[in-house]
């Protein structure tokens, strides 16, 4: 049994957010629920797909206090679609009944033993950190974590954290993106592998300027105001990436990052769509990018930009380069050369104080250079 006044903006704004947890698919029926638990003048509300799990709460009138699961999709997409104001939910058993205004809609609830059991934030030991700072690490990185690899430990993004401060990597085998930010320290020592859906519902945690960050067992956790997002750690070890990072690329690239998007987004008009190869031939204060394809036909552009050796030819994946640099900030960006065939280090000309950004690139064969 459960009775509760809550207003439709909170149970919208909640909703939404543990949503977010819920699997695309699955063929255990509670996974497909959002939790609604009542705790002393606040509704608390949870989904979970077993790896991440995302909990919540709103302020709401009380008259019975329970739990019930609902079926989260349908949920909200009533929720969604109420004309605003004050929602009555309540009911028992089987029969929830959720009213607003003159709509009003029974929905089939089942009880909390049904639900699966939540880890707890209780006995995390946190440490805060800024969440903009985390954002956009989590943006400049994420892109790179391997979709569904056959190594695990890919499938996620490395964070390390300590006193020497926050570093977070993530590759695919094609590509790297590393993040070091040395004013972000801690005293406790975290080593986890995260996985992405834990990543990008970061970004989501709420409006406050800080994050909470903790670990415990198995389970990694973000916390922001009322919620918290758990994910389990992804078994490792990761890959030693720090091998692969050339320490010597004599030679550099220096172009515009908005021009060298652009170019490229003209490129993939062209370019094979299986490798989206693109041909640079730089030289002293150009480079010259071609793309081909026997069906499309042909395209070059011609870009400023300054280089310190003579004429090189390399390829790239156009798709992977040009994600790089969407995911970075600086006016111009360096791309640091030794050969066409060993990876190119990426970086911005400009860089906050503390942080530390680099992208790795790894070439592609060319079938005809010049």
């Amino acid at each position: 049994m459960v009775k509760l006044l809550v207003s439709y903006g909170d149970l919208l704004k909640g909703l939404s957010i543990v949503a977010n947890a819920l699997p695309p698919k699955t063929s255990l029926p509670s996974l497909t629920n959002i939790l609604l638990e009542t705790e002393a003048d606040r509704l608390c509300l949870a989904a979970t797909d077993l790896d991440t799990s995302v909990t919540t709460s709103v302020p709401a009138t009380i008259s019975t206090q329970g739990s019930v699961a609902l079926p989260g999709k349908k949920l909200l997409e009533i929720v969604k679609e109420l004309p605003g104001g004050d929602i009555h939910i309540g009911g028992s058993g089987s029969r929830i009944t959720i009213s607003c205004g003159n709509s009003n809609f029974v929905l089939a609830g089942s009880s909390r033993e049904s639900f699966p059991s939540l880890p707890s934030a209780a006995d995390v030991a946190f440490t805060e950190l800024p969440l903009k700072a985390v954002s956009d690490a989590v943006r400049k990185t994420a892109f790179a974590v391997a979709s569904d690899d056959y190594r695990p430990a890919l499938n996620g993004a490395l964070w390390k954290m300590g006193p020497e401060g926050l570093e977070m990597v993530a590759t695919d085998g094609h590509r790297l993106a590393r993040m070091r930010m040395s004013g972000l320290v801690s005293e406790k020592t975290l080593d986890a592998i995260v996985a992405p859906k834990a990543l990008n519902l970061l970004g989501r945690l709420g409006e406050d300027e800080n994050i909470m960050l903790g670990s415990q067992g198995t389970q990694i956790c973000f916390k922001s105001g009322e919620t918290a997002v758990f994910s389990r750690i992804i078994e490792g070890p990761y890959p030693p990436y720090e091998k692969v990072i050339p320490s010597e690329n004599p030679y550099v690239l220096t172009v515009n990052r908005v021009d060298l998007i652009a170019s490229l987004r003209r490129m993939r008009i062209i370019a094979n769509p299986a490798t989206h190869q693109v041909r640079f031939t730089v030289e002293p204060g150009k480079m010259i990018l071609q793309a081909e394809n026997t069906d499309a036909g042909e395209a070059r552009e011609e870009l400023q930009a300054h280089f310190n050796s003579d004429p090189l030819q390399i390829a790239f994946n156009g798709d992977f380069l040009m994600e790089i640099l969407k995911n970075m900030d600086s006016e111009s960006v360096l791309l640091k050369i030794k050969d066409g065939a060993t990876a190119v280090v990426i970086e911005e000309l400009e860089q906050d104080s503390g942080m530390e950004y680099l992208a790795l690139l790894m070439p592609v064969r060319l079938a005809n250079p010049v």
